[in-house]
């Protein structure tokens, strides 16, 4: 796995509370989500990430979630294009920083194909692109022929008739040497019989989404046995209070960008 050197972050809009979200959680406290993110920021900075800040954008509740509107690796960014209505604009907000990081290697998913970073989860060289209701199948023709141009492989797992899982890293995450964590549902696709599966209980499906930063693994606080398995499996693990990102739809991967050492 590519070590992390730096992470773009987005600070939480005023207007947070007001995202999409099914509400199942009931409503976000956005003090105690501030509160931890700033705990998520500080984690990324002790792992030797550096902390690309961005502001918040009011206009846009989901904003602090900038895995969705880029995909980011060593060769290339890809600018997507999301699926939801309410964050057509986010895109181009990120589109700047972009530009500064990675100058001209940056490529773009075109309408009528939609993809949300969420769905796409980096295995190495490999990569899934999840079939969901936000990202469609001419948005996965078009990221598999870019991540094809810069060398990469990629595959198609459908989370469409999961009715739990919004994105396909909400139910699962790469841990390296061709490991994952995952929901039961998603540890049946053929795509991942040649990977290890760790797979978590149904009442912690949460824990899926997690994020392996720099050897250590990032889990959400309070789901004992997808912990103990990741810590059997070798890892050091940082337990984060993610309560107030679980009610708006948000995990540990959503909050950041986290971009390795670039090869061009």
């Amino acid at each position: 796995m590519s070590q992390f050197e730096r992470a773009i972050i987005r600070d939480l809009p005023d207007s947070y509370t007001e995202g999409l979200t099914p509400g199942k959680f009931g409503m976000a406290d956005i003090d105690l989500a501030r509160e931890q993110h700033q705990k998520y920021k500080e984690t990324l900075e002790k792992l030797g990430l550096e902390i690309i800040r961005l502001p918040k954008e009011n206009a846009f509740p989901d904003s602090c979630f900038v895995e969705d509107p880029a995909i980011v690796t060593e060769r290339v960014a890809i600018l997507t294009n999301l699926g939801a209505p309410s964050r057509k604009g986010e895109a181009a907000l990120i589109l700047p920083i972009l530009q500064k990081v990675y100058g001209t290697h940056i490529e773009r998913i075109e309408a009528p194909g939609t993809v949300e970073g969420g769905d796409i989860c980096e295995a190495g060289n490999h990569f899934f692109i999840g079939l969901s209701k936000r990202t469609n199948e001419e948005g996965a023709y078009q990221l598999a022929k870019i991540l094809e141009k810069y060398g990469y492989t990629s595959s198609i797992i459908s989370i469409r008739s999961f009715p739990n899982i919004l994105h396909l890293k909400t139910g699962i995450s790469y841990l390296g040497n061709k490991l994952v964590i995952c929901h039961s549902q998603i540890a049946n696709d053929c795509g991942l019989d040649d990977y290890r599966k760790l797979i978590v209980k149904d009442e912690e499906e949460y824990a899926s989404n997690c994020i392996l930063v720099n050897g250590t693994v990032i889990m959400p606080k309070g789901f004992d046995d997808a912990i103990r398995q990741v810590k059997e499996a070798g890892f050091d693990v940082i337990e984060l209070d993610m309560s107030e990102f679980m009610k708006q739809d948000g995990g540990l991967s959503c909050l950041s960008l986290r971009i390795p050492k670039l090869a061009f």
